[in-house]
């Protein structure tokens, strides 16, 4: 494998992670500064909807042409293009609009975002796993890792500080710019080679999904699968949903959360997601998820300490990086569980949709289980949504990639 070859890796991650905390992350500390409640900003993840049911379009992006920008770029690379000047076209008109007096219009335009990258997600799938053999799946999805937490890093640590220096119009203006910049990636990667997804080019949707699904349930450990897709990134998603408004209220300015929360925490993120490749090469996928979920689920209770101690930069710099490691292992291994699962973007798109939606569902509930139990039994429920989903990865039966015929 060439420097080349991880570059084009690289430059697949960061178009990911540009985009993604726009409408989960950034707009969390938006809606804080509003003095939007905590219930309504764990509700907000609802508009993530339309980026979860991209398993829906995913069999027309990835079998579908779109008339004369396929022919003048090629399939998988014009679905990359419209969706990042979707995105483009949403973040500016999002950056216009003021949250207190134009909700209904907030909503559609993040709902547009979700939507578009989505359509991003699933058309970049082909360019993760192309030309990757199966021993190197470990190296390649630290590489994807690196380049999503680097993209996530530009992302927030930029317009958190645009949004602190010159307000948050001018903070999704800068957004806006950055996807651009992945849009000149994007053409000037190659085409992917066919990932395998032709066995679903004659069906419809509904076909497709119900063929997947079969696929699913004819391995081994399918029902197990389906459990550790929805309840694997649970905690998690509830506590990282909850962190941003409870460090706004615990009294961190928006330049300290982005430089402690932000930027250390997502360097952090960046060598556990090394770390975790490493160790997948060394032990497996399996047991690597295995033992960084129990690490994980540990440092969720580190919030306890932020909670004990106040605005202490420093606490919440050791918060922020012993997360950080444990998140990164952990994102790594269930990156590379996913490639040894799917053989295409079709499959690709109902899976992750899957984990997906347990994401939201936890998640939008997150607000309402602060606001009815507090900040520090919030901080002691949550973390024990990982038992279920480290019991099934040490008992449950083990198998490999869905079959494509």
């Amino acid at each position: 494998m060439s420097l080349a070859f991880f570059s084009k890796k690289f430059c697949v991650g960061l178009s990911y992670g540009t985009s993604f905390p726009l409408t989960i992350v950034i707009l969390d500390y938006w809606l804080k500064e509003c003095e939007v409640s905590n219930s309504a900003i764990g509700l907000f993840t609802l508009l993530h909807l339309l980026f979860t049911l991209k398993f829906l379009w995913g069999p027309t992006i990835d079998n579908r042409d779109i008339p004369f920008l396929s022919k003048l770029l090629g399939r998988g690379k014009s679905w990359v293009i419209a969706s990042q000047l979707t995105l483009i076209f949403g973040i500016v008109c999002m950056a216009h609009l003021d949250p207190g007096s134009n909700t209904v219009a907030l909503m559609f335009f993040a709902s547009l975002i979700s939507f578009a990258d989505g359509c991003q997600n699933v058309a970049l799938y082909p360019y993760q796993i192309s030309d990757v053999s199966p021993k190197d799946l470990g190296y390649v999805a630290g590489v994807i890792g690196f380049g999503h937490r680097i993209g996530g890093i530009f992302t927030k640590f930029v317009t958190l500080h645009m949004a602190h220096f010159f307000g948050w119009t001018i903070a999704y203006e800068s957004a806006a710019f950055l996807i651009f910049l992945c849009m000149i990636f994007a053409l000037l990667m190659p085409n992917p080679k066919p990932s395998g997804s032709d066995d679903y080019k004659n069906l419809s949707t509904f076909s497709t999904m119900k063929k997947i699904i079969k696929q699913i349930m004819e391995r081994g450990d399918g029902p197990y699968v389906l459990f550790i897709l929805i309840m694997y990134k649970a905690a998690p998603s509830m506590i990282q949903k909850m962190s941003r408004p409870f460090c706004l209220e615990m009294g961190f300015t928006k330049l300290e959360i982005a430089n402690v929360v932000q930027l250390f925490g997502s360097i952090s993120i960046i060598i556990g997601g090394f770390i975790g490749g490493f160790l997948i090469n060394k032990i497996g996928t399996r047991k690597t998820m295995l033992y960084a979920g129990i690490l994980r689920m540990l440092s969720s209770y580190l919030y306890i300490l932020l909670w004990l101690y106040g605005p202490d930069t420093r606490v919440l710099g050791i918060v922020v990086f012993v997360e950080g490691i444990m998140e990164g292992v952990a994102a790594a291994a269930f990156l590379a569980f996913f490639y040894e699962l799917c053989s295409g973007g079709s499959q690709y798109a109902l899976l992750s949709a899957i984990r997906e939606l347990g994401v939201l569902l936890f998640s939008s509930v997150s607000g309402l289980l602060v606001d009815g139990v507090g900040w520090l039994d919030y901080f002691i429920i949550v973390p024990i949504l990982f038992l279920p989903s480290l019991w099934i990865l040490h008992k449950g039966p083990k198998n490999q990639r869905l079959a494509t015929k």
